[in-house]
């Protein structure tokens, strides 16, 4: 009888290594799974945000445009109900913009930084070298990523 009783517990022995196996494979495979679930959902909102980007660029020269025509109003006309029009579009147009998260980058008289400015040109200062000056074109960006670079003078040492 002890035979039989060893063989058993060896078998059991035996049952209970390949069930701890599969177990262990089973729990890999599941934590594999939810680590591509949420590299997927990183992925996607990844996607998201650069098409966002994308077509908040192709919107800012109408913007640029408009903020021009707006600032260049005739003096006579600035009662009108025609330009307090083209300004509620411009106003609902600086909304969309800030719903979609995008932010001006600010450039006169911060450091230069060229991950997120642009230097066009240098001059001769009494500011610390470095220093943004002038800006001659806005930047922006939609959270941490720079959809448009500024355009910037920037100080140097005399």
């Amino acid at each position: 009888m002890p035979k039989k009783q060893s063989k058993n517990n060896e078998e059991l022995e035996k049952i209970s290594q390949e069930r701890d196996a599969n177990l262990a494979g089973w729990k890999r495979s599941l934590a594999d799974f939810e680590n591509y679930k949420k590299q997927f959902e990183k992925e996607k909102e990844a996607i998201v945000q650069y098409l966002k980007a994308d077509a908040v660029m192709k919107l800012l020269p109408i913007m640029a445009n408009w903020e021009v025509a707006v600032k260049n109003v005739p003096q006579d006309q600035k009662d009108s109900e025609w330009i307090k029009g083209i300004i509620a579009i411009k106003s609902q147009l600086d909304d969309f913009f800030k719903k979609e998260g995008l932010e001006k980058v600010i450039t006169v008289g911060e450091k230069f930084d060229p991950n997120l400015h642009e230097a066009m040109l240098e001059e001769e200062s009494d500011q610390p070298e470095g220093i943004i000056l002038e800006e001659f074109e806005p930047g922006y960006r939609i959270g941490e990523r720079v959809i448009k670079y500024p355009k910037v003078k920037v100080s140097k040492k005399k």
